[in-house]
C-alpha cells in the first residue's frame, strides 16, 4: 500500500512538474512574440517624429487632443462646412455693405516705373464690410476690431461672404454651398459673436486686383508682385477709409496728416488682424509680414508658403520689427494639400527663428501660433470656412 501510494506521489510530481514546465515555456513563447510597434510621435515644437531624422507628422487633432502628443487645442480639425454652424442663420445677425474708396493702383506704377516716370495712377476700388449685430455709428464710445479679409487667385471682393460676381450690388448671399463661394462664413462670424466666441469684430474684404488702367497700363490677375504692393493700398487708402468712417481703435480725422494717420493705425496695431487664403495667404507674407508688421498684430496665412523668402522676412522680424510683436499667427492647410510641401518649413522657420514664438491655442499661457491641418479638405472654401471659426476664436484676444 505504501509502495502504491508512493507512485501516485511520483507520478503527481512528475505531472506537476510537466505543467509547470509548459506554464514556463507558454510564458517563454509570449515573451519571444514580436511586440507590435509603438504608436507614431512626435515633438510638439518641431513636429519631428520620434526615432526618425527627417520625417514630419502634424498634430492629429481628435476632439481637442492630439492622438501622438498631450498637445491640445480649442480649434477644430473637421471641417465645419456641412454643419449647422455654416447653415443656420442668426437672430441677430450682423450687416454687410459695399463702400468705395480712393487709391492707386501701385503694382502698376512698379511694373511701368521707367514709362511712367514717377507719374501716380490714382483709382477708385470697392470692398464690403461687416459690422456686427448691435453696432451703432453714433456710438464713437464703442470701439471694434478689424480684420482685413482677402480671397485667392480668380476671387473677387465680395467671394468671402458669397455674392455673386456678376451682381455686386446684391448683397445676398448664395443660399447654398459651393466651393467656388464663402457659403456660411457670414453664419459663422454671426455664430461666434453671438456666442463670444469671438471678439466684437468689424470685417472688411477687399480685392488685391489693381488693373485699373487696362489699356496704357495692364496688370494681370496672375501678378505675382500683387501681393507685394497690396500692403500699400491697406495702408495708404484702405486702412485709413475705415479709421475714418466706422468705430475703431484708431482714431483718425480728416484734418490729420498722412504722419498723423499712419501714426495712429500703428497705435492701434493690436486691434486689427489680416487674413487671407491662396494667393491672399501669399500676401500675408509678401505684404504683411515684409512690411505691415507695425500695423498688425494678428496674421492668418491660409493655404500658400512665402515662396523663397522665408529667411529674408525672419531677419526683418527679428531686426526691423523686433518691438512688433506678433499676438497670434494662424497657419492653415487643408490634409488633401501636401501640407509637408513648402508650407510646412515655412511655418517652422518661423516659429523656430523667431523669438517669442510658442505652439497653441491656449492665449492665457502664451502660445500665439498653430499650424492646423483641416481633415479631408482641399484648397477649398471647406478648409477656409473652418479656418475663419478657428482663428477668430482667438484673435483680438491677446
Amino acid at each position: 500500500m505504501k509502495k502504491f501510494i508512493a507512485r501516485l506521489l511520483l507520478v503527481a510530481c512528475a505531472v506537476a512538474a510537466c505543467a509547470s514546465l509548459a506554464a514556463v515555456s507558454a510564458c517563454s513563447q509570449t515573451e519571444e512574440e514580436p511586440k507590435k510597434p509603438a504608436q507614431a510621435t512626435h515633438d510638439a515644437d518641431t513636429y519631428k517624429v520620434t526615432g526618425t531624422e527627417d520625417e514630419y507628422k502634424w498634430h492629429n487633432f481628435v476632439d481637442g487632443k492630439c492622438t501622438m502628443c498631450d498637445e491640445t487645442t480649442i480649434f477644430t480639425a473637421t471641417p465645419v462646412y456641412k454643419t449647422d454652424i455654416v447653415s443656420t442663420q442668426s437672430d441677430t445677425p450682423g450687416k454687410v455693405e459695399k463702400i468705395t474708396y480712393n487709391t492707386r493702383s501701385y503694382v502698376a506704377e512698379a511694373i511701368y516705373a521707367d514709362k511712367l516716370d514717377g507719374k501716380q495712377l490714382p483709382m477708385e476700388k470697392t470692398a464690403y464690410v461687416y459690422t456686427p449685430y448691435g453696432y451703432d455709428s453714433a456710438d464713437k464710445d464703442t470701439k471694434y476690431n478689424v480684420l482685413y479679409l482677402l480671397h485667392g487667385n480668380g476671387g473677387w471682393e465680395g467671394l468671402w461672404f458669397a455674392f455673386d460676381q456678376e451682381n455686386p450690388d446684391d448683397l445676398t448671399p448664395q443660399s447654398e454651398y459651393s466651393n467656388d463661394y464663402g457659403y456660411g462664413s457670414l453664419n459663422v462670424l454671426n455664430y461666434l459673436m453671438d456666442n463670444e466666441l469671438a471678439e466684437k469684430t468689424i470685417v472688411v474684404t477687399p480685392t488685391f486686383y489693381s488693373n485699373g488702367y487696362p489699356d496704357e497700363y495692364p496688370v494681370s490677375n496672375d501678378e505675382w508682385r500683387t501681393t507685394q504692393y497690396f500692403g500699400q493700398e491697406l495702408i495708404n487708402d484702405l486702412m485709413p477709409y475705415i479709421a475714418k468712417n466706422y468705430n475703431t481703435y484708431a482714431e483718425v480725422t480728416d484734418d490729420m496728416t498722412d504722419e498723423e494717420i499712419a501714426a495712429a493705425l500703428k497705435a492701434a496695431r493690436d486691434h486689427q488682424g489680416y487674413a487671407g487664403l491662396s494667393m491672399g495667404s501669399v500676401t500675408s507674407f509678401n505684404s504683411i509680414w515684409r512690411y505691415c508688421l507695425e500695423y498688425f498684430a494678428y496674421i492668418g496665412s491660409l493655404s500658400a508658403g512665402a515662396g523663397d523668402d522665408t529667411e529674408e522676412l525672419i531677419e526683418l522680424k527679428n531686426t526691423t520689427y523686433k518691438d512688433c510683436d506678433v499676438k497670434y499667427w494662424y497657419a492653415s492647410s487643408g490634409s488633401f494639400e501636401t501640407p509637408e510641401g513648402k508650407f510646412q518649413p515655412t511655418y517652422l522657420s518661423f516659429v523656430q527663428q523667431i523669438e517669442g514664438m510658442q505652439h497653441g491655442s491656449d492665449i492665457e499661457a502664451g502660445d500665439n501660433c498653430e499650424f492646423m491641418v483641416i481633415r479631408s479638405t482641399a484648397h477649398t472654401f471647406d478648409t477656409w470656412v473652418t479656418d475663419l471659426y478657428n482663428f477668430m476664436q482667438v484673435f483680438f484676444k491677446a
